[in-house]
């Protein structure tokens, strides 16, 4: 079973919400955050869960982007997110800001992979 367009829709939500508590964190002093932006991202991050569960379960052959190993990439990338958001204290940190970057952009070139391949599905059809 094709499941790309949901996982395609749930990884375009993570990165809404991720880009939501950026703004939303970043528009109120260090002190004052609240649980908001972490809900926010927290709630990105099951979207991001959704979508690779849903990519390796995908049953579709001889796609361009292979979308098990899609998600797999999505599930290890956000297993680091998770982790640093979980364990990098609070404050300056530059190891764990490249870390999430890191995994930011591998979850991109992920979506923009999986969006490639739902567009190339769609124009065969």
């Amino acid at each position: 079973m094709d499941r790309r367009r949901p996982s395609l829709v749930l990884l375009l939500l993570f990165v809404l919400c991720t880009g939501a508590a950026i703004v939303w964190g970043g528009s109120r002093p260090a002190l004052e955050q609240g649980l908001a932006p972490d809900l926010v991202q927290f709630l990105g991050y099951a979207c991001a869960l959704g979508a690779g569960l849903l990519l390796i379960s995908s049953t579709v052959e001889g796609a361009a982007a292979d979308p098990r190993r899609l998600g797999a990439v999505v599930l290890a990338a956000l297993a680091v997110l998770v982790l640093l958001d979980l364990l990098a204290d609070d404050g300056p940190d530059i190891g764990a800001g490249l870390g999430r970057l890191v995994g930011l952009v591998v979850i991109m070139v992920a979506t923009i992979r999986l969006a490639m391949g739902v567009a190339a599905a769609g124009r065969v059809r």
